[in-house]
């Protein structure tokens, strides 16, 4: 973990999860729309979108589309070095102490089905993404239909051709969303596993459990450090966008812009350093399960420092 001071300093990481104290990590991430992408809220056949001007209206992804695919691959990843409770399964954790895991305490989670109304906050937060280009560019519009068991539209019970088309919006490939995820009072083996998260996940949004493989490509472009966090955010980038060139030089060149303003030279480290670094730790499984294993150590010594878990011998 000490590789990682010599990008990030120390002081932005803590030792004890109890303390809470000034720093602020943000990391910028390019999510590109490699696949169709459904993306939609209260309307089936429509993308959420949001009136940035009178002259463009962009796609807009709240934050939970986002963060709940990679909390989800988080909890595969503990369940993999074996630092969770085998009971456990997402949105449903059943006593306090099986909130004592790396992913639970990162992303934040709560009793549900126990009398104990515990809950830990996220210590990760999601900013919402905002697409660079106007909505009629980047979607395009597809009527499907529900056939019947034989491959068509016709009824067999009533004799006659079934009504079932409907309309589904899709975001094309093609499509950038810059995107902002920033974290505070984290150890440096939370760190790693948020990166294992972002960089690994590829499946988000509507349909992607049944009709979509992956449809997102996540590029890592750089990491923010400070005392306080720094107002840079996908609204800002996508706000200010005026260029008509839309593509992976050109984005990621402006975010890298924004964060380089707003963090400083040496405040900002450029995202293929720690790219590299936690792809070479991957191939490390021996390294891999000691980091796990102290990630986890660090969870149950929190939650016994809130007295959410009893201490042995403690009341």
């Amino acid at each position: 973990m000490k590789t990682i001071y010599d990008l990030i300093p120390e002081k932005f990481f803590t030792t004890s999860l109890k303390d809470n104290a000034l720093g602020s990590i943000k990391i910028a991430v390019l999510r590109e729309v490699i696949g169709n992408a459904i993306i939609r809220s209260n309307y089936p056949d429509e993308t959420i979108t949001f009136k940035l001007s009178e002259m463009r209206d962009v796609v807009e992804v709240p934050a939970r589309k986002l963060k709940s695919r990679e909390k989800l691959l988080g909890l595969k990843l503990c369940r993999e070095f074996g630092v969770v409770d085998k009971e456990l399964r997402y949105n449903v954790i059943k006593k306090s102490q099986q909130l004592a895991n790396p992913n639970s305490v990162l992303f934040g989670d709560s009793v549900t089905e126990s009398g104990d109304s515990v809950a830990l906050t996220s210590r990760v937060i999601y900013d919402w993404a905002y697409s660079l280009r106007d909505i009629n560019q980047i979607t395009a519009t597809l009527q499907h239909n529900a056939l019947s068991e034989g491959g068509t539209m016709w009824n067999e019970e009533e004799g006659k051709l079934r009504q079932s088309l409907f309309q589904v919006q899709y975001v094309k490939p093609g499509t950038y969303l810059p995107h902002f995820i920033t974290l505070e009072n984290v150890t440096p083996e939370l760190f790693v596993h948020l990166l294992l998260c972002v960089m690994n996940e590829t499946r988000y949004f509507a349909q992607s459990t049944t009709t979509s493989t992956a449809n997102v490509k996540n590029h890592i472009l750089g990491v923010g450090f400070a005392d306080f966090e720094q107002p840079v955010n996908s609204y800002s980038i996508s706000k200010n966008w005026n260029n008509d060139d839309v593509n992976y030089e050109t984005t990621s060149a402006s975010i890298d812009a924004a964060m380089t303003k707003a963090y400083g030279e040496q405040g900002y480290v450029k995202g293929e350093k720690l790219v590299s670094l936690v792809n070479e730790l991957w191939q490390d499984k021996e390294g891999m399960n000691a980091l796990y294993a102290k990630a986890h150590a660090d969870c149950e010594q929190y939650l016994k420092d809130i007295h959410i878990v009893k201490a042995k011998g403690g009341k």
